[in-house]
Parts: C-alpha cells; structure tokens; sequence
C-alpha cells in the first residue's frame, strides 16, 4: 500500500468512527428513550469531537480557538454563508409557534449555539487542516459528503426529516459552501454563524423530535 492511499485511509478513519459509533449509540439509547435519545448522542457527539480536538492540540498544539481567529473578509464567503444560513427559514416562519414550552426553547437555543461550534471545529477546522498533502478540494469534498451521510444515519435513527434527500442535499451543500468560507476567511467564523442560523432556522428540536407537522412517528 503506497503512501498515498495510507494518507485517505487515516483521514477517512476518525469521521467514519464518529458516524458508526453515533450509530450505536443512537440505537442503544432509542430503546428506552425514543426520540429523546438525540440527547445522549448529541453529548456523545461533542464529546468525541471534543476529545479528537484536544488530542490534536496536545500533538500539534493547535489551540481549538486559533481556528476562529485571524479573519480575512471575503465578500463571496460572506454572501454565500448568509444564504445558506438563511435555507430553512421557511420552516422556521411555519412552524416557530410549535415551541409551545420553555424547555424546548432551552433545548432549541443551546443546541443551535454549541451544535455549530464542535462541528465546525471537527469537519471544517480539524478535517480541511489536517494531512496537508492532500489537496484542498478534496478534502472539503469527502468532509462535506462525509458530513451529509453522517446525518440520515446518526441522527436519521429518530427523525424523519433527516432521512429525505433534500436534506442530504442541502447538507452536503452547506458542507461545501462552510468549507470555501473558511478557506476564503481563513476563519471559522463565518461557517459557525451560519451553520447557527441554520440550527436556529430549521427548529432542529422539533424536528429531532418529529414535532413537525409534516412528519409523522416512523417508530409508531
């Protein structure tokens, strides 16, 4: 095997641990806890990206905050990310009213603030930074796919709008879009507020808990 190939592998192997082990997870906790186990596994998802960050600084001593310093304007990658950020709003304007108690606002607002920020750490700022042989382009392809696929099979486990091919789409869009703003804006900054617009906009709680009206119970 030739070094080149090696160098896929390794980068292939963390993202691809995260989603199957988030697989597991998912599956154990849905057994006694339904839908609400997007819980433990949104916990088990920041820890283990937490956990890859903070190895990755003790190896190379790159500070996970560097990575949202040094801005440089892009007037595209800000365009772009503001449109991205801005796809759901149509579910958002619909469905807003559903937040009908406290503690799904809670949910809802922690989510959308701390969500965004470990996974554009991991998929943008460890994944596009890391193996510096390969090129750009591609690494912010097999990241943003990588990223899209993660999502029907982590969190498709307990909703149903994870599972509908708009919603790969968009993703891997989203993926794609994030990875040129940071690599335009040398800076996370624009894919996180963005990427929380998107979390904001798309009621991810609802949805996660198949609240939405356009979703029915898939385990019912």
């Amino acid at each position: 095997m030739n070094n080149e190939i090696k160098r896929y592998l390794k980068f292939l192997v963390t993202p691809a641990a995260i989603i199957l082990l988030g697989i597991v997870v998912g599956r154990s906790f849905f057994i006694f806890m339904k839908n609400w186990a997007w819980i433990p596994v949104i916990l088990f998802y920041w820890s283990a990206v937490g956990l890859i960050i903070y190895l990755d600084y003790k190896k190379r001593g790159k500070n996970p905050f560097d990575y949202f310093k040094k801005f440089r304007f892009s007037f595209w990658a800000v365009i772009l990310s503001l449109i991205v950020g801005l796809i759901p709003l149509p579910i958002f304007l619909k469905y807003f009213y559903l937040f009908d108690a406290n503690y799904l606002i809670g949910l809802w607002i922690v989510f959308a603030i701390v969500n965004p920020f470990f996974e554009e750490l991991f998929w943008r700022g460890y994944m596009l930074d890391k193996f510096p042989k390969i090129p750009f382009r591609i690494k912010a392809l097999v990241s943003s796919l990588l990223f899209a696929v993660g999502h029907p099979l982590i969190w498709g486990l307990f909703s149903l709008s994870m599972l509908t091919p708009e919603v790969f789409i968009s993703v891997f869009t989203m993926g794609i879009v994030w990875s040129f703003a940071y690599r335009k804006s040398n800076s996370l900054l624009l894919p996180y507020f963005s990427h929380l617009l998107v979390d904001l906009l798309n009621c991810s709680v609802l949805a996660f808990l198949n609240l939405l009206p356009v979703m029915t119970n898939l385990y019912q």
